[in-house]
């Protein structure tokens, strides 16, 4: 390359590199673990507790969850197959377990919507459910985990 040239170039890659360095890393974080304001869809699978196989309480959830971004705000909603067998289910929410709050019933269905406030979709949401079969005389407590697959989000319309 030419004395002429080796100028303008280095000048345009200076330029190039502190227009990339410009911009701060918690930016880029922060946009990566919140989505832009709206609703979107969201795939999930649910997880064992204490591995990452995928629990038979996976079952039990309808795919996608519908997420809902405001502000500063995540708020999930899924829907629960055998809604009379899961008995309870609540969320770790900021280091502290809270009930999900029910939106809408189907008894014909036997399924019901909930919702929750999420913090974080890059890490296995921890929930605990309890589940009741009175026709087995099943009755136990489970910590199950929510994986949410990043790359599934779409935007609702």
């Amino acid at each position: 390359m030419s004395r002429k040239y080796a100028l303008p170039v280095l000048w345009m890659l200076t330029v190039i590199m502190l227009i990339i360095g410009a911009v701060p890393s918690s930016a880029t974080a922060a946009s990566s673990s919140r989505p832009a304001k709206g609703t979107y869809t969201i795939d999930y699978d649910i997880l064992r507790a204490e591995d990452n196989s995928v629990s038979m309480a996976n079952d039990y959830f309808e795919k996608p969850a519908r997420l809902y971004v405001t502000g500063s705000k995540m708020t999930m909603q899924i829907t629960v197959n055998h809604s009379a067998w899961t008995t309870k289910f609540k969320v770790k929410y900021k280091g502290k377990i809270v009930d999900t709050r029910v939106i809408k019933t189907n008894k014909a269905k036997d399924t019901r919507v909930v919702q929750f406030p999420i913090a974080d979709l890059n890490s296995p949401m921890i929930s605990q459910i309890h589940v009741t079969v009175p026709s087995y005389n099943y009755d136990h407590d489970y910590t199950i985990r929510f994986k949410f697959d990043r790359s599934s989000l779409k935007k609702s319309k």
